[in-house]
């Protein structure tokens, strides 16, 4: 049996919201490891943001703000972050557009003014969905938060911005008007009232971090899989040797999926390495 390097998102693939990582993903990963592949989580969070309970899981490295921090054995192997200039113009556009912005570098992260007040919940905001929650959750428990006024270029690179915007109108002003600088992901929208999604760069994403962790371990593309659900894995499920789906993932990533496997509540990366003969 050919040894794979298995990259994993967290939030939806393995972390299932209200009950996070499931026993019996922690076993089901151990023993692949044990079985002498290597597993990776491909995250857009940062390091620092990365939940408790990922420490009871067995793990050969962590890709983090969605590919611009890659670790390997413990080995910060490559890291890079937006120029000035990419994040001014960002800044620009979403406050033109009334979007709340959350800066996540390495490790600290500084929301916007506007994202301040939604967050500590002094305003409040239509059509809340799951990925607001956890962002006051977050909010309200983590330390390592500042405002926009705290921010400084020189102290603190930032790799990744995560957006959120209240109108159709300007969802779609964001898309067109930052596409070309950023990969704009969106997360599926529930209503015409939230949209919320991410600014991923265009030269750092999981996709290329799959290549450049393939690369630094010296192995073949083809012998890569990848487990996501949302448009921030795009790139990753494209890009590698075996891209799968969550049952629970964006309709639009599976149409370029090779393999849709079960839901994240059913344990689905588990019983699919299963299917795949690899556990």
């Amino acid at each position: 049996m050919d040894k794979k390097l298995i990259f994993l998102d967290i939030d939806g693939t393995i972390l299932a919201p209200g009950r996070g990582i499931s026993q019996g993903v922690k076993e089901g990963l151990k023993e692949a490891r044990a079985r002498g592949h290597q597993v990776f989580v491909c995250t857009g969070r940062s390091c620092h943001m990365l939940p408790e309970e990922l420490e009871d899981v067995e793990l050969d490295g962590v890709i983090a703000n969605a590919g611009s921090d890659i670790w390997i054995h413990g080995e910060n192997i490559y890291r890079t972050a937006f120029e000035e200039s990419q994040l001014r113009y960002a800044f620009e556009v979403m406050d033109r557009l009334g979007a709340i912005y959350i800066l996540e570098g390495y490790d600290r992260i500084y929301v916007s003014e506007r994202g301040v007040d939604i967050l500590s919940d002094s305003e409040p905001v239509p059509g809340d969905n799951p990925e607001l929650a956890r962002w006051k959750e977050f909010f309200s428990r983590w330390r390592d938060t500042g405002s926009m006024g705290e921010w400084t270029p020189e102290l603190a690179p930032i790799p990744k911005i995560s957006f959120m915007v209240l109108d159709r109108g300007a969802a779609e002003c964001l898309y067109e008007e930052l596409g070309e600088v950023f990969y704009v992901a969106f997360y599926p929208a529930r209503t015409d009232n939230f949209f919320n999604g991410e600014l991923i760069s265009r030269t750092a994403d999981k996709g290329t971090a799959i290549h450049r962790t393939a690369g630094y371990l010296k192995r073949d593309r083809k012998d890569t899989i990848a487990f996501g659900d949302s448009m921030n894995d795009y790139q990753m499920i494209r890009e590698a040797g075996c891209g799968v789906v969550m049952g629970n993932g964006d309709e639009r990533l599976k149409e370029i999926a090779d393999r849709v496997c079960g839901t994240v509540d059913e344990d689905g990366v588990i019983r699919e390495l299963a299917r795949m003969g690899l556990i």
